[in-house]
Order: structure tokens, then C-alpha cells, then sequence
């Protein structure tokens, strides 16, 4: 298999992991923005709306340069890893996981901000997204490694 075709496998799986937050986003930030609009407050709109397509952008790519990551390791890895399903899946979980778990980390660390800072359920949405990413990388390696059973 061509290490094109499984970076390329990787990058369409980052795509569809990062459409859903933007999705989430972008429809929350819309109905937001429209809510101010229809209430007369135009500036808060305007600043709902950008920060809506600002979040779209950011997870997007957040998604593709995970989902290439992850398929460029795969393609770098030897076949003998690629082969045991343990390991593959392990290779792609912790190459799709741990970029988010350091970029959450650094997110809720900044300005003087602790993690003891933050309440519990700031906690269970950034590591339940975080594992969620993990997951599903480790999911889909078969299928971006060409390991699995339709290649």
C-alpha cells in the first residue's frame, strides 16, 4: 500500500472527526448570533457569528492535521506493528490523542488558570473529547493502515 493513500485515508478520517465539534459549533453560535440579531443587538451577533466561523476553521483543521498525523504514522510504522490490531490501534490513539490532551492542557492553563481551576464537568468534556478522538483513531487504523477486511 502506498503511504500516499494511507496519509490520505488518515486525512478523511480527520475531517469527519472534526466536522462534528464544528458542526456543533457553527450551528450553536448561528442560532445564537440570530437570537441577538432579532433582539437589536447587532454587534453581539456580529461577534457570535465570527467566533462561530473562527471555532468552524479551528476544528477543521484541528481535525485534518490529527486525521494526517495519524495516517502518516501509520505509514511509517513496520508492517509487523501494522499487522496485531493492538498495537496499530494503540499507534493511532495516542497520535490522535495526545496532540488534544497537551492543546487542552495548554488551553485551560493559560492567563494564571490551574486545571483545579476549572469545575468537573469542564474536566469530563475535555477528556470525554479527548478519549472520544483517541477512540475512534484507534477505531479506524485498520481501515487507514489498509489492514482491514475490505482491502
Amino acid at each position: 500500500m502506498r503511504a500516499r493513500t494511507v496519509v490520505w485515508r488518515g486525512m478523511r478520517l480527520g475531517a469527519l472527526i472534526g466536522a462534528w465539534p464544528a458542526g456543533i459549533a457553527g450551528a450553536l453560535c448561528l442560532v445564537a448570533a440570530f437570537v441577538f440579531l432579532t433582539g437589536g443587538h447587532d454587534g453581539t451577533a456580529r461577534a457570535l457569528t465570527s467566533a462561530g466561523a473562527f471555532a468552524v476553521l479551528a476544528s477543521m483543521a484541528v481535525g485534518v492535521t490529527l486525521g494526517t498525523a495519524t495516517g502518516l504514522a501509520l505509514a511509517l510504522a513496520p508492517r509487523r506493528l501494522l499487522a496485531r490490531a493492538p498495537l496499530r490501534a494503540l499507534l493511532a490513539a495516542l497520535t490522535a490523542g495526545l496532540p488534544v490532551a497537551a492543546l487542552s492542557v495548554a488551553a485551560l492553563t493559560g492567563d494564571g488558570y490551574t486545571l483545579a481551576s476549572y469545575p468537573p464537568s469542564i474536566h469530563l468534556l475535555t477528556w470525554s473529547a479527548t478519549l472520544v478522538i483517541a477512540l475512534v483513531a484507534a477505531a479506524r487504523s485498520g481501515d487507514i493502515a489498509g489492514c482491514g477486511t475490505d482491502h
